[in-house]
């Protein structure tokens, strides 16, 4: 091999290092906050968080745990009912409970694509995946259909055989507050945004599974329901 040669080699082993590298890592944010749940209190106490950027969803699987990953099942954006932006993924790496372990929770971001003037529509699919060990409905009393406290329907019906569905429809004007995440470019920071959402919500191995959406101003709309609930059915692999 001439030195020609030897050089050129040299460069494409650099590059496919730094490559690599590249890979290997997600932008961090400087800070963030904690999404929770004011159905379900299933991480009270998160601890060490660690916050990343937000990133296209092709690019945040290779950085998701086994447990996460295994059961990511990616719907079509083509199904929502509303034209969709470009999805986005946060992870975020916590511990909790006073234990050691890392946990992580995945948030996928579906929104409206902004209009003609550049106005974004409050109209979004939002799943989050949060590894919890334990199933937490296991250690809370019975979910039973009917009305909550804000007198908004709750739907239980079986996601599959072992796999019960927690369905809360908004009816009324008031509501739990439900906060997804979104990036503050500004300030390179993770920030939570506060609506109002349907909710469903279940356990899988391992995995607590937040789903929220918002279509069409919250009009009460049973074939929306209906798709959304078709939707996360094909989510559990």
């Amino acid at each position: 091999m001439n030195p020609m040669q030897r050089a050129a080699l040299l460069v494409c082993i650099m590059m496919s290092l730094v490559g690599c590298e590249a890979e290997q890592t997600l932008p961090k944010a400087k800070q963030g906050s904690f999404a929770r749940s004011e159905y379900y209190p299933v991480v009270s106490d998160p601890q060490k968080a660690t916050y990343y950027q937000p990133v296209e969803i092709d690019q945040v699987l290779p950085h998701l745990p086994q447990s996460l990953k295994q059961h990511l099942n990616l719907i079509d954006p083509g199904q929502l009912p509303f034209p969709v932006e470009k999805p986005t993924a946060f992870l975020v790496q916590f511990q909790s409970g006073g234990k050691e372990k890392l946990q992580h929770q995945l948030q996928l971001t579906y929104l409206r694509e902004k209009d003609e003037y550049g106005r974004e529509g409050n109209e979004f699919f939002i799943i989050r995946m949060t590894e919890v060990g334990e199933n937490p409905f296991a250690l809370m009393k019975e979910i039973q259909p009917g009305l909550d406290t804000f007198g908004n329907k709750i739907e239980v019906e079986p996601l599959r055989e072992d796999v019960p569905m927690y369905h809360h429809i908004i009816q009324t004007n008031s509501s739990p507050v439900y906060t997804y995440y979104v990036w503050n470019e500004k300030e390179k920071q993770v920030n939570l945004l506060a609506t109002r959402a349907n909710e469903i919500d279940f356990y899988h191995d391992g995995v607590w599974y937040q789903i929220a959406y918002l279509i069409n101003g919250n009009q009460v709309d049973e074939q929306v329901q209906k798709q959304m609930v078709e939707l996360v059915k094909h989510m559990i692999k």
